[in-house]
């Protein structure tokens, strides 16, 4: 349900919105898992640009 607050802005209810499970909060925190996460993304992005200027 979308409410209006007095200045006409939403205001989303997330109170039915899942919450994160225990392993999700563990991996979050995981510094090395975050490493090689943020690793992979980069190098996706790089080989796109990569193929781009051609």
């Amino acid at each position: 349900m979308n409410q209006t607050t007095t200045h006409g802005d939403p205001v989303a209810d997330l109170s039915t919105s899942p919450l994160p499970t225990k392993k999700t909060l563990a991996m979050r925190r995981n510094l090395p898992f975050q490493v090689t996460r943020f690793l992979s993304f980069n190098s996706r992005i790089m080989r796109m640009v990569i193929k781009g200027h051609h």
